[in-house]
């Protein structure tokens, strides 16, 4: 952030700055004290604070303007609802149909995408999403706790982050979106040295809610660490699951949203039906009453600052930070396995 904003908004950094301490330390003491179990008495505070610092990140994070001469002139409030709910029916529907294997049609999907726009990625594009894409293939095959084999898994992996790259950045690009600094990638636009520098900001702003998971129990599950590189097995979600949950599903889901609404509306919907679809993806198992509440605090406190930071400072600070929250549960289930 520029020293003229931050002198222009001096109250959301102070009130984030405070409350990303308090939590940071709140949460570092539950995770290092064993508060490991979700019912236990600091649940609730644990929840009130986790929800006050991702407010407060929200009101805080600065980043590009959404240009409104990308989107329509005018939201048309009936339409545009029945689309949203029509946006997430069609989600819920792939889930229900595919369950997991939807991630075997999501690259196909992007290869649609590409096809239809006729897109021709410049060099560094493809060979950033390749590079990507190679790198979650490797850490995918350490994952131990996958619908599929190990090599299957790290085959998935490759499809899934480069066209989901290439095709999420060519919808950014038709919409306009990414010529104003929405959903960009830092290395592509800035350099390597501005794409390194945002993934550790994001690693370091992921700190509350990295320890939040821990003392929440995040890890405790996880039976598959059991070696010493099991942390580095985040650069798996860290990665892909930003490629194919945020780059592409919110652009996908934008663009004919966009058509309805105006360009902050269509985008903040896009990207709260993506974040709250993909927090649904993470309940997998629980009844219907668990799986609702899990959703709403899994949307809230992690799909939606991710969003928005993607959105706002670029794909790799949001690639660390979803890389610190899964580092520091695969370190937990590493420990808690290693004390057993």
């Amino acid at each position: 952030m520029s020293s003229s904003t931050a002198r222009a908004r001096p109250w959301p950094s102070i009130v984030f700055a405070s409350l990303w301490v308090a939590a940071t330390l709140f949460f570092a003491y539950q995770a290092v004290t064993g508060a490991r179990v979700f019912d236990g008495p600091a649940t609730l505070p644990a929840i009130a604070l986790g929800l006050a610092c991702t407010l407060a990140f929200l009101w805080w994070l600065p980043g590009p303007k959404p240009p409104e001469a990308s989107g329509a002139t005018h939201t048309r409030r009936v339409p545009f609802t029945l689309a949203v709910l029509a946006a997430a029916a069609a989600l819920l529907a792939l889930y229900a149909a595919l369950a997991w294997r939807l991630l075997w049609a999501l690259p196909a999907v992007a290869l649609l995408v590409l096809l239809l726009l006729r897109s021709q990625p410049a060099r560094r594009e493809v060979a950033y999403a390749l590079g990507l894409a190679l790198v979650a293939a490797v850490a995918g095959l350490g994952h131990g706790a996958q619908p599929v084999p190990p090599v299957a898994w790290m085959a998935m992996q490759v499809p899934l982050v480069f066209l989901g790259l290439l095709a999420g950045w060519a919808l950014l690009r038709r919409s306009g979106l990414l010529q104003a600094g929405i959903g960009r990638s830092l290395l592509l636009t800035a350099g390597t040295g501005a794409a390194a520098k945002g993934a550790l900001q994001g690693m370091a702003l992921a700190l509350p809610w990295a320890l939040l998971n821990v003392a929440m129990g995040g890890g405790a599950g996880d039976e598959w660490a059991r070696a010493w590189w099991a942390p580095l097995v985040a650069l798996q979600p860290g990665i892909a699951e930003e490629a194919w949950g945020r780059v592409l599903l919110v652009s996908l889901l934008y663009l004919p949203l966009s058509r309805l609404g105006r360009t902050r509306i269509a985008l903040a919907w896009a990207a709260i039906v993506a974040g709250y679809w993909f927090a649904f993806l993470h309940t997998q198992g629980s009844n219907p009453l668990s799986a609702l509440v899990s959703t709403l605090l899994i949307g809230t406190l992690y799909s939606l600052p991710l969003t928005y930071l993607w959105l706002r400072r670029g794909l790799e600070p949001a690639m660390g930070f979803h890389f610190a929250v899964d580092f520091l549960r695969f370190a937990a289930a590493l420990l808690i396995r290693a004390g057993a």
